[in-house]
């Protein structure tokens, strides 16, 4: 009986930890870039769930529009906001990255002009697409499917 709850409190304990990392982890912004109305926040360790990167974006608005100037809205009054996942860092684009468009091999790459380095790269995986319009309306996309 004691082996067995021992093998049982193991069990559960490699699953809530895990867990417990994975949904209470703290999002780190990489990089932000902004041009006339569009911007790109780079993140790491960004939350999970849907429900859990809107309220990130909810709880976080205040200090993005202090420390980063964001949401900034372009001459027309919409704004758009993509948050990518940095993912593997920051690479270096190559010739092979931009192959030709039907090439198996093609990397789909996101760089930043803004960023002076060979490493300005990014896999291109967006977890969350903001976008404003002129009267103020917010809808969030997340894999191509709006949520208003």
């Amino acid at each position: 009986m004691k082996k067995k709850t021992v093998i049982i409190t193991c069990a559960a304990l490699s699953v809530l930890i895990p867990s417990y990392f994975l949904f209470f982890r703290k999002a780190e912004i990489i990089f932000v870039q902004h041009i006339d109305g569009v911007t790109d926040i780079v993140v790491k360790k960004f939350p999970v769930t849907q429900r859990g990167r809107v309220s990130w974006w909810e709880d976080n608005q205040d200090m993005l529009k202090y420390k980063y100037g964001i949401p900034e809205r372009d001459k027309n009054g919409v704004y758009y906001i993509a948050i990518s996942d940095v993912s593997d860092g920051f690479k270096k684009a190559s010739e092979e990255n931009f192959s030709v468009w039907y090439s198996l091999s093609r990397s789909d790459l996101l760089c930043f002009d803004q960023i002076k380095s060979e490493n300005r790269c990014i896999e291109k995986n967006v977890l969350m697409e903001i976008m404003s319009t002129k009267v103020g309306e917010m809808s969030y996309m997340f894999d191509g499917e709006y949520i208003n």
